[in-house]
């Protein structure tokens, strides 16, 4: 993936990788939005693990539901 900063978990400060399997014409043929797997790249101890890995479909991986509780600032 790329386009986008390094992402981090919020839980444990760990990278995470992000994945948009399929791009298609979003709602009303505006934008495109893709169907994406957010999940921490090595296996870790993390309080978020239940919420990962983040799956579903949006414009962009900051869009997905439970990124705001997940996704850490970007360094």
């Amino acid at each position: 993936m790329s386009g986008h900063r390094l992402l981090f978990c919020r839980g444990c400060a760990g990278q995470l990788y992000a994945v948009c399997t399929t791009d298609r014409a979003g709602r009303g043929g505006r934008g495109t939005v893709g169907d994406w797997e957010v999940d921490h790249e090595m296996p870790v101890v993390c309080p978020l693990s239940s919420l990962l890995p983040l799956t579903g479909t949006a414009a962009s991986v900051h869009e997905l539901p439970g990124a705001q509780e997940v996704l850490g600032p970007a360094y």
